[in-house]
């Protein structure tokens, strides 16, 4: 009998945080296409073809955006300034405000950004083994305040529809920044 199979991914939580299997697609982004999440987005442009970030996310059913099916992902971001700010997602809401999410933290450290579009504003320190719950009214992001790749891992919904653009539009209400090896949090103009 041939009954026992290989698992459909590997997730290795060692030094590298690979994600591996079938369905596993990569994404990525060049510092220099991430437009709309920088205060000062000419300093993009010295950075030429270095990677900000990539992901490795695994879907089964990525077409269908039926509630319940579920996917799993990797979010590797390099550390790197934009004139002082810290590297770090665009970040999103959810379209379907019904699907919560959660984010573990693998590699790394810096910050998970929550807002509820309102009064409600505030970080999470990541670090390896933070566990993260995001309720789906919050737009969040991830900051990488650290000298090495930050690696994040997320459970989510398809269903959830990202909208990155409320945050390209309007922004979070703080910024972060690296200043002579500190963290500096600037509120927003």
């Amino acid at each position: 009998m041939d009954f026992v199979r290989e698992p459909k991914g590997i997730q290795e939580f060692l030094d590298g945080c690979v994600l591996s299997g079938r369905n596993v697609v990569r994404r990525q982004k060049l510092v220099r296409e991430c437009t709309g999440v920088y205060k000062n987005e000419a300093a993009l442009f010295e950075h030429g073809e270095e990677l900000a970030y990539w992901v490795l996310n695994q879907n089964f059913n990525r077409e269908s955006f039926v509630k319940g099916n579920l996917q799993w992902g990797i979010t590797y971001i390099n550390p790197f300034t934009v004139d002082g700010e810290c590297a770090m997602t665009s970040g999103h809401y959810h379209g379907d405000t019904d699907c919560d999410e959660y984010y573990y933290g693998l590699k790394g450290t810096g910050f998970l950004l929550f807002w509820d579009g309102g009064d409600d504003f505030y970080a999470e320190k990541i670090f390896p083994g933070s566990l993260h719950y995001i309720n789906g009214r919050y737009a969040h992001r991830i900051i990488n305040s650290g000298d090495e790749v930050l690696a994040v891992a997320a459970c989510s919904l398809p269903a959830s529809k990202q909208d990155h653009q409320a945050i390209r539009e309007k922004g979070f209400p703080y910024r972060c920044y690296k200043r002579e090896g500190a963290i500096v949090w600037e509120k927003q103009e």
